[in-house]
């Protein structure tokens, strides 16, 4: 599968920088300029520049947790922009990266939220499996076999249908 990233950015070459860097990684990136509005992609990485301490960062972040609760968003900050930061952290960023860094430290960053990511998805996959199998088990307890084996068989299609969906 191939990871999806929306840049955020009113810098406009550092936008593409980062665009082209991502790309070379295998990544889908789009950009999002100084209209501050989020995309129609489902990104599951934001990369957010709130270096111009601009109001407008934390409402196009609040936007976008809004739009995409499970992206990881990863702020791009400067040294002295600490207050920035801490709303931004309490607005739902996942992780911040002081510019300048290096592209090591952006890897690093993005595989950590990849993982943090699937990992979250991994467990809510399995509660709602265990609570599919609770209800269908409990239809079955009460001699509704036929709808418990529909419940189970309705979940594997989604879960199906839900990874074609994921494969590029």
């Amino acid at each position: 599968m191939q990871a999806t990233a929306l840049i955020a950015s009113s810098d406009a070459t550092f936008a593409e920088t980062m665009e082209a860097l991502l790309h070379r990684w295998g990544m889908k990136v789009e950009l999002s300029g100084g209209s501050r509005h989020p995309s129609s992609l489902e990104a599951e990485i934001v990369l957010l520049d709130i270096r111009q301490n601009s109001s407008d960062e934390l409402s196009f972040l609040l936007a976008i947790r809004e739009k995409m609760p499970e992206a990881e968003i990863i702020l791009i900050n400067k040294p002295d922009n600490i207050k920035q930061s801490i709303v931004g952290m309490q607005a739902g960023a996942a992780d911040e990266l002081i510019a300048p860094f290096d592209t090591t430290a952006l890897k690093n960053t993005i595989s950590a939220a990849l993982r943090r990511r699937k990992k979250r998805q991994g467990k809510k996959s399995l509660f709602r499996r265990f609570g599919d199998a609770m209800a269908a088990a409990t239809f079955a307890q009460a001699g509704e076999f036929d709808t418990a084996v529909a419940l189970l068989d309705e979940q594997e299609e989604k879960d199906r249908s839900s990874s074609d969906r994921k494969t590029p």
